[in-house]
């Protein structure tokens, strides 16, 4: 009986590692199928599926969103200064004028549209979530909502903390607070591989400097595109000049400014997102719609981003036959 005790031991030992032998295998030379690799930290350059707790299975926006490059830059296409950008039409399809849009940069906040994305497809607008006084510490001292521990707040809220005022806290919360930190970071990078994007990896959902963290102009643009056409929300809370959230026995009141200046300096502006760190530099998601014409412009590392930002938008819209809304009208000579 000894024996035949520890042989079977013996066997179930050997089998457990060679489990975990061939899982290991798998995992170093990428041949785990969609939704087998384990949710956290991809390496570099891999966007994987996650991997989730049973009581909540975070899905994926799968939407075919592309652009038609041009075969060459139009003629009076303005002088912008940044290191990457792109304009498209949303509509057409088409990309009206790019700059480096595939080179891979650090993103910065502007990455929280792609956290928007995530949490708006997986989880209802009025669900609520407790913030933990470990979600906001992960958050750090940047820009900040205000939550402190113990705060329970909707979905919505959150989302309007993190796209309005570019709260750290709010998008940490967001993810931690819903399936962790971990698992939500590998869901982003999920819905990048679902968009077909190649251009992008991220580390986490607020967008601090991190070497293994970059998206593109190109990517930025889908991205915001995604946001747009499938989620009312997004679009509600990105063009929303200033929010209230009243108190209650949950949480104080917060009063809400948006930080994006684009709703200020240009008339036709709908938002989006800026960004800014010390690595990527001033960044803008920006959108604007006139006459049924919706351009979403990505500049990345630009000088004076906002008015990069509406100069390419407002050429974009005289590009296809709309009147200037500046006083000095965009031309390529124009700086």
């Amino acid at each position: 009986m000894l024996w035949h005790s520890v042989r079977w031991r013996l066997v179930y030992s050997v089998a457990v590692s060679m489990v975990v032998l061939v899982t290991v295998l798998l995992q170093v030379n990428g041949s785990l199928a969609p939704g087998d690799a384990l949710a956290g930290t991809p390496p570099r350059g891999v966007a994987v599926d996650a991997r989730h707790e049973p009581w909540y299975r975070l899905s994926l926006l799968r939407q075919t969103i592309r652009f038609a490059e041009p075969a060459q830059a139009a003629a009076d296409a303005p002088a912008i200064e940044a290191s990457a950008g792109v304009l498209v039409d949303i509509d057409s399809g088409e990309v009206l004028w790019e700059l480096n849009p595939h080179q891979a940069r650090p993103p910065a906040s502007t990455v929280k549209t792609l956290t928007a994305l995530v949490a708006l497809e997986n989880f209802p607008a009025g669900m609520a979530v407790t913030a933990s006084a470990g979600a906001l510490t992960q958050a750090g001292d940047e820009t900040r909502m205000g939550l402190h521990a113990g705060d329970r707040m909707t979905v919505a809220q959150l989302l309007s903390g993190m796209l309005m005022v570019s709260g750290n806290d709010a998008a940490t919360v967001l993810a931690g607070a819903t399936v962790g930190v971990e698992r939500f970071v590998g869901a982003m990078n999920a819905q990048l591989a679902a968009l077909g994007l190649h251009d992008s990896h991220v580390t986490s959902p607020v967008g601090l400097d991190d070497r293994h963290m970059f998206m593109s102009a190109y990517d930025l643009a889908v991205i915001a595109t995604a946001d747009v056409t499938n989620f009312p929300l997004f679009r509600t809370i990105v063009e929303t000049k200033n929010e209230t959230i009243p108190a209650t026995t949950d949480h104080r009141a917060f009063v809400l400014s948006n930080v994006n200046q684009l709703l200020e300096l240009y008339p036709a502006a709908v938002g989006i997102k800026p960004g800014w760190t010390g690595g990527a530099g001033a960044c803008e998601v920006g959108m604007a719609v006139r006459d049924g014409h919706r351009l979403i412009s990505v500049v990345l590392d630009g000088h004076l981003v906002y008015t990069q930002t509406r100069r390419l938008l407002d050429w974009g819209f005289v590009h296809e036959g709309l009147p200037s809304l500046l006083a000095t009208p965009v031309t390529a000579a124009s700086h």
